[in-house]
């Protein structure tokens, strides 16, 4: 199923190899870890609780250290790049987001946000507005060309579409509709390379979906067991399919583009990936890929077939806990981890990458088992 117009090896699994790791000598020293990772064509970016981002380049299989982005006087929680590869923005764990131009490492500005509404952020498909969250539950939208909030959707909203919904299932099914629980902090954040959704996961193991035509909740799911925070999200290629990893070591694999046109509580399915907390999930970019990353508390990086729910291959780079990873945009021709120990390792394709539209990857969609019950559970 990977062969599709020479898109993957001949033996039909997808392979990435791990061809160098290198030290952050100033963190290693101090005894810091690397928090967060990101990449834009061959720039890795990674932050600490040190006040600098510092830049990386590829070159032949290599990673070298090739300038720093100095920010205020606290370290970071999350960086993120718009889609067009030079703008990057940096939350810091003050809450105050950075901008800088990558293309001369420039700081471009800032957006005075605080750590109730900016502890994680992510870029919108459009390039011209940013989605953050935090401590709150609320979802804040910046307008990057007037430096402003533009809206804030607060949790309040989110309760009034789950009990919309609730209702209409009750009515359809016959059956009690949930309790509402007070929306919790906001761990995680992804948005739709198609514009249409966003989605969060937050500290009690539930995941929201938001549209962004409306800046409206559609709901919100408990996708993670015991309330075990859900630390990572992201949409599949295609924008149809949500996948998390949490705190009770599985990942979930959610069909949003479903939930959203129902207006329903969506199936899901649950697996088991790591033997620790789930700290990331990063989904490749080449459409003929449906693969994820995962990293793990328990120093595990891994290589996931989301529609079967395989593992293709578990990678031991690290000596400590892996907290973050990520692919290279367009084509995942590699990615990265980093980590507790201070590395940053490099996974280089070593089958045939092939960048393309989301229209490529719809067949693969459907390929994904739909359960035959609200939750599948595997053991």
């Amino acid at each position: 199923p990977y062969r599709r117009g020479g898109g993957g090896m001949a033996d039909g699994r997808p392979r990435w190899e791990s061809t160098c790791k290198v030290a952050d000598d100033d963190l290693k020293k101090a005894g810091c870890a690397i928090h967060t990772v990101t990449c834009s064509g061959d720039a890795v970016l990674t932050g600490s609780a040190k006040p600098v981002v510092k830049v990386w380049r590829l070159a032949d299989g290599k990673i070298a250290e090739s300038g720093t982005l100095k920010h205020g006087a606290v370290g970071s929680s999350c960086i993120t790049v718009a889609g067009d590869g030079n703008n990057v923005a940096v939350c810091s764990e003050d809450g105050t987001i950075l901008l800088w131009d990558l293309r001369d490492q420039s700081k471009a500005g800032k957006l005075e946000a605080s750590l109730p509404e900016a502890w994680k952020a992510t870029f919108l498909p459009d390039g011209n507005r940013i989605a953050s969250g935090g401590t709150s539950g609320s979802v804040c939208f910046w307008d990057l060309r007037t430096r402003r909030k533009e809206k804030e959707v607060t949790p309040d909203s989110l309760a009034d579409a789950m009990k919309k919904a609730d209702d209409d299932d009750s009515k359809r099914r016959r059956r009690d509709p949930q309790v509402v629980k007070p929306a919790s902090p906001i761990y995680s954040l992804a948005a739709s390379d198609d514009g249409r959704l966003l989605a969060c996961g937050r500290a009690s193991g539930r995941l929201g979906l938001l549209r962004l035509d409306t800046l409206e909740w559609v709901g919100d799911v408990q996708a993670h067991l015991g309330d075990a925070a859900v630390r990572a999200i992201a949409f599949n290629r295609s924008s149809r399919l949500l996948l998390s990893g949490g705190d009770d070591q599985n990942l979930c694999l959610v069909d949003a583009e479903d939930w959203s046109r129902q207006m329903r509580r969506p199936q899901l399915e649950r697996f088991p990936a790591h033997k620790s907390w789930v700290t990331s999930v990063c989904a490749c970019p080449d459409p003929y890929m449906p693969v994820i990353v995962s990293t793990g508390w328990d120093s595990a990086v891994k290589l996931w077939d989301y529609r079967t729910q395989q593992l293709l291959h578990s990678f031991s780079e690290h000596t400590d806990c892996v907290y973050d990873a990520a692919f290279a945009p367009v084509d995942g021709r590699y990615f990265v981890s980093v980590g507790a120990d201070a590395m940053v390792a490099l996974y280089v394709a070593k089958h045939e990458t092939t960048p393309g539209s989301t229209a490529l990857v719809a067949k693969e969609d459907d390929a994904v088992k739909q359960p035959d019950a609200k939750v599948k559970q595997k053991s």
